[in-house]
């Protein structure tokens, strides 16, 4: 097992992540099961707060290294919503169906998958030596 050799950037984008996941569950939050047209855009912030934020963290920590973060968080950002999707798809057909409703299932593995995308990202760089 390799240690972390590099604890400023693991603290960085930890930080990062946990913050733009805590600004995505409360616009998840505040929403809740409203799905009229003015309030629909705030869901966008779900799927954009984390991975954008852990983008500024990891770039705060390893200025360098922005054309990385850039790539892997915008994979995380444009990936996980199709995974979302199938996850939905797969535990609840029905709701996955529908063209408007709560879909908690995909916001929910949306929050989990940035969650686990971030903290994995952060144990990573934290793994390799700053240049």
């Amino acid at each position: 097992m390799s240690m972390i050799r590099d604890s400023r950037t693991l603290l960085f984008i930890v930080l990062a992540t946990l913050a733009g996941w805590a600004i995505a569950a409360a616009a998840y939050n505040v929403v809740g099961d409203n799905r009229n047209p003015e309030v629909l855009r705030w869901l966008a912030l779900v799927i954009l707060a984390t991975p954008l934020a852990i983008l500024l963290g990891w770039v705060a920590a390893r200025r360098d290294e922005w054309r990385l973060a850039a790539a892997c968080c915008g994979a995380l950002y444009f990936f996980t919503p199709f995974v979302a999707a199938r996850i939905e798809t797969i535990l609840t057909p029905e709701a996955a169906r529908q063209t408007a409703g709560p879909h908690w299932v995909y916001f929910t593995s949306v929050l989990a998958l940035h969650l686990i995308g971030g903290l994995a990202l952060a144990w990573w760089r934290g793994r390799q030596q700053s240049v």
